[in-house]
């Protein structure tokens, strides 16, 4: 959470943007009036059956479940994924402590992260062993656009609200595949 903000893409730039936008409406800014508000930080979530289909994890796992080839671009990017459960706690964890008197948690910033790191094709191969695919891993060159590496710091949240993921990702991505293999088969 401390962590200097660098955005490298626009994405990344109109989050910060969205950030500083809500802690100017809050209690200590200049303006006013204020907003009781929370900042949430998450990092690749995964594990919802509707998730983007075109995000990584269930791209691959999709691509997996119909032994289709992998494309990997780049593959050496290092991030940091989280279970939806995780997530969700977390949030939990934050409007229950900000309702039970801890007031002092408004206007902080969370990371619901597990501080992990895995790279993509690790990832990629860690999905089709688990399935049992005949896909294949196909390497190509990386976007320059891609967020090269990015492990969360998920203290600040532990410390605060007790945060503590406890979904592995070999366990989520399982939870994953049992929850979408049958409607690829079904097709």
């Amino acid at each position: 959470e401390n962590h200097p903000k660098k955005p490298v893409s626009i994405y990344g730039m109109t989050k910060l943007s969205a950030e500083r936008t809500c802690l100017s409406y809050s209690p200590t800014s200049m303006l006013g009036r204020s907003v009781n508000q929370i900042i949430f930080r998450f990092s690749n979530v995964y594990g919802s059956t509707r998730d983007l289909p075109s995000r990584v994890i269930p791209t691959f796992m999709m691509k997996a479940l119909r032994g289709e080839d992998i494309t990997l671009y780049g593959g050496e990017q290092v991030l940091d994924f989280t279970f939806i459960d995780d997530t969700i706690s977390g949030i939990m964890k934050a409007y229950t402590n900000s309702f039970d008197g801890h007031r002092e948690l408004l206007g902080e910033d969370f990371h619901f992260v597990t501080g992990r790191g895995v790279s993509v094709a690790d990832l990629a191969k860690m999905i089709v062993n688990m399935v049992g695919s005949s896909s294949k891993i196909i390497k190509t060159d990386a976007n320059d656009f891609e967020v090269r590496r990015f492990i969360g710091d998920p203290r600040k949240s532990h410390k605060l609200l007790g945060y503590e993921p406890r979904v592995r990702l070999e366990d989520g991505l399982r939870i994953l595949s049992e929850r979408i293999a049958p409607s690829i088969q079904a097709r």
